[in-house]
């Protein structure tokens, strides 16, 4: 097995090996094709493409940064900070690692934490949701744009092949009948370059939007499964020791209702 497994490795090796040269020489050729591309028909496509290739590739950057780093930064520990200071009733100091967190969960905690002593579940809920729907959208932000990216790059660079494939009929009907089929080829090869060049812009564009998009969902799911522990643990902060606002007034009712008892029951009330 061990010797097999030598001999495919070996075989590998040696295929890209061989392979190299044929991959340089075609590398050569593709970037000579692509200089000759910008210069034809092709040219204004080309130009529009690389351009929203730029973009793409700007903002596919951008949400990585903000969702792998940014959004992210510190949320474990803070999260497992404020849950061992909210056990302890140390509601101030939850606050006060809530708003050193500077993430869409740091902000939702530190509105939640806001909220006073003595709330009806109503009042955190209504807060959790306001704090929720302010910061959460901001994961899925601009992705969408990455597929209408993909999109545009295909058929401007469809549109463009069409575009070169009419000039090049064109030129080929009006070149004398020795160069026609120069022509003719020239003008297809630069066509289709629109087209190769749109499908590579849109090939990784649409794989950042589906990466970027599942990261962005794998980020809200966190902030909402921490957010369902933090307001299981207020709920349950609010339940204990408090004290009934009208606890004076029933108290006061009863002791009047147990002296009236007691006038009857000694005959001073007939």
């Amino acid at each position: 097995m061990k010797g097999m497994n030598a001999r495919i490795l070996w075989i590998a090796a040696a295929a890209a090996l061989g392979a190299a040269p044929a991959a340089a020489e075609t590398g050569a050729r593709m970037a000579r094709f692509a200089a000759e591309a910008g210069t034809g028909p092709a040219a204004p496509f080309l130009a529009v493409i690389a351009l929203v290739g730029i973009a793409a590739a700007a903002l596919a950057a951008e949400r990585a940064g903000y969702l792998y780093f940014r959004a992210v930064r510190g949320d474990r520990d803070a999260f497992d900070h404020m849950l061992r200071l909210i056990r302890d009733r140390r509601i101030e100091e939850a606050r006060s690692v809530a708003d050193r967190t500077d993430t869409p969960f740091g902000r939702i905690a530190a509105s939640l934490l806001r909220i006073r002593h003595g709330h009806r579940p109503e009042e955190l809920q209504n807060l959790l949701d306001e704090a929720y729907l302010r910061e959460a959208p901001e994961a899925h932000r601009r992705i969408p744009l990455l597929a209408v990216g993909a999109n545009a790059a295909t058929l401007i660079g469809l549109l463009g092949t069409i575009v070169g494939l009419v000039l090049a009929f064109e030129g080929a009907a009006e070149a004398p009948a020795a160069g026609r089929a120069a022509a003719l080829t020239s003008g297809i090869a630069a066509a289709m370059a629109a087209t190769g060049a749109g499908l590579l812009v849109a090939i990784p564009a649409l794989l950042a939007h589906g990466l970027l998009g599942a990261r962005a969902d794998r980020v809200v799911e966190e902030i909402e499964a921490r957010l369902a522990v933090l307001t299981n643990l207020l709920h349950h902060w609010n339940r204990v020791d408090q004290a009934d606002p009208y606890e004076e007034e029933k108290t006061g009712i009863a002791e009047r209702g147990d002296r009236l008892v007691d006038f009857v029951t000694n005959g001073e009330i007939r």
